[in-house]
């Protein structure tokens, strides 16, 4: 696998020189790319990222990716091996997977539970999460080449990952950030929730008599995330924010005489409609500049896929997923055969909309879907609803964070089978984890704990469960999509003013400090910012797995 240095992906894609290649590890012989130990480091962490990802999903109705973390931990395991970049690219690949799916399952399955079921259909939820992993895995192998090689997509995450992985800092300082700030967010997590030696939250009473609900909540991992996605998306988080608990929950009490809970169904439709159509704005963006890249023709399909053999394949295996869906009771023959044609289609889209902006919006892809099905079936029962989206949402889920590790594997040169392979182990690992993580939740803190002001607040369940049951108010549901559609069509995050809109302001507020902070470390600090984007990651994956091992915990004495 020796190249000359100047003939290197990463050189003349223009992300490395010829002096910086030399000094990179690369792997000699295929052998050494990926070995049985790469796969089992790829499966352990990814089991540990779902959990602590599902837990993440579920308390801030948000994911970000996982790939910086996933790289420096695998740098920082494998470096003990005196290992290459591309067995490294390889393990981390297989532990983001676990992540995203766990996206796919926290932000779905608890619609169930909001809808007013008491008898989950575990099993029926593993086995569509399978089918979700090896259709992404499928379909991510037979398109990588359009849209990475042919469409030169730029994938900033993928970028990103990539360049991590050039420096190669192992070892050395990111590592100790990574794991002393890990450490700071499981630390402030036992105080507060397994001894209660701190408060979870601090509100500030005087104000609630007006209507009007502002505190802060102790919680690292807001703190991280507000740090990790910058200004423009943390304040547009705090613009809906403040436009829902400042402006129209008092405003609607106070002076137009509405009650609290018709105020809250306003704000919460607004939020989720906001969202909805903040994804569907960049969908349509996509779809757009795909058309302007690739010329459209009624080939374009088979184009995307790479001809009639990828034809062959993906038939064959629709048509094994169809019979495993229908016959493990997941979902009926129409609405396996919708979810599996939407799967294809969406994912597609999903890594065209990945590889442009860096966001896949996974869960809007499962409610178009859904919404199709009801459309064309005429009426779809909630269990299945609900699962129909879970499949859809997880299966590109997957298919945005493989295509960001591919495109780090492309300028790494690192096989694209070894790749899939590893997503597909790590996938597969998640699938078990992550339904033994939602049955523990489930267990130790009740199916009430999902949903609006609850312990999990898990918003775009949520917004599954109204699409199946109904829209508390069409009006400000209906505003929210439209002008969500406008904003994000100019370019404003609609997203996460959306998810300002519907999230506590507990929530809120310690984000809002983390993005101040990156402000201030950007403006001052500029050489930390990188240290500054892995501590905030740190936080997150920290307070992700405290909260986990606390489950785990109350699960085993039964609390």
């Amino acid at each position: 696998m020796s190249k000359n240095n100047s003939e290197r992906v990463a050189v003349k894609e223009g992300l490395a020189t010829p002096e910086e290649v030399a000094k990179m590890s690369w792997a000699k012989t295929p052998e050494e790319v990926s070995r049985i130990r790469t796969l089992i480091i790829a499966g352990v962490g990814s089991a540990i990222l779902t959990a602590s990802s599902l837990y993440v999903a579920l308390r801030m109705g948000a994911l970000p990716w996982p790939s910086i973390f996933a790289a420096i931990v695998s740098m920082a395991i494998l470096k003990v091996f005196r290992t290459n970049l591309n067995e490294i690219n390889v393990a981390h690949t297989g532990m983001t997977a676990g992540a995203l799916l766990a996206g796919g399952l926290a932000f779905t399955v608890p619609a169930l539970w909001m809808l007013g079921y008491s008898e989950t259909p575990f099993l029926q939820i593993f086995i569509g999460a399978l089918c979700a992993v090896i259709i992404a895995c499928m379909l991510s192998f037979l398109i990588r080449d359009l849209m990475i090689v042919r469409l030169r997509l730029p994938y900033p995450v993928g970028i990103a990952t990539f360049l991590t992985l050039k420096a190669g800092d192992v070892g050395g300082k990111k590592r100790n950030t990574l794991i002393i700030s890990m450490l700071l967010a499981g630390i402030v997590v036992a105080l507060r929730d397994l001894l209660g030696a701190i408060p979870a939250t601090i509100i500030f009473e005087g104000l609630m008599i007006y209507n009007i609900f502002v505190g802060i909540g102790i919680y690292p991992m807001a703190a991280g995330i507000g740090y990790v996605i910058g200004l423009l998306y943390m304040g547009t988080w705090f613009i809906g924010a403040l436009l829902s608990y400042l402006l129209i929950i008092p405003i609607s009490t106070n002076v137009l005489g509405y009650s609290l809970d018709e105020a809250l169904g306003f704000t919460r439709s607004l939020g989720i409609g906001l969202i909805i159509g903040g994804g569907v704005s960049i969908i349509i963006k996509a779809v757009i500049d795909y058309f302007k890249r690739v010329k459209f023709s009624l080939t374009l399909s088979k184009q995307a896929v790479g001809g009639g053999k990828s034809f062959r394949y993906i038939l064959i295996a629709s048509i094994a997923i169809l019979l495993v869906l229908t016959l493990g009771g997941v979902l009926s023959v129409f609405s396996a055969i919708i979810a599996i044609l939407g799967v294809i289609v969406t994912s597609i889209m999903a890594a065209t909309v990945t590889g442009q902006t860096g966001i896949d919006p996974m869960e809007i892809f499962g409610i178009l879907v859904l919404l199709f099905a009801m459309a064309v079936i005429g009426g779809i029962p909630l269990t299945e609803g609900v699962l129909l989206a879970m499949l859809v949402a997880s299966a590109v889920g997957i298919v945005g964070d493989l295509f960001n590790d591919l495109k780090a594997g492309y300028l790494l040169e690192t096989p694209v089978r070894k790749q899939v392979l590893s997503e597909l182990i790590g996938g597969l690992v998640g699938a078990v984890i992550g339904v033994l993580t939602l049955i523990m939740f489930v267990n130790v803190y009740g199916l009430n704990a999902f949903g609006p002001d609850r312990f999990f607040v898990a918003p775009q369940a949520y917004a599954v469960s109204i699409m199946l049951k109904g829209i508390p108010n069409v009006t400000g549901f209906t505003a929210g999509v439209i002008a969500g559609i406008i904003l994000g069509l100019l370019g404003i995050p609609a997203m996460t003013l959306g998810i300002g809109v519907y999230l506590p302001m507990i929530i809120t507020v310690p984000a809002v400090l983390g993005g101040l902070v990156r402000v201030y470390v950007d403006r001052k600090y500029p050489k930390y910012s990188e240290y500054g984007i892995i501590a905030g990651s740190g936080l997150l994956g920290g307070e992700g797995v405290a909260g986990v091992i606390i489950s785990l915990i109350y699960f085993i004495l039964g609390r």
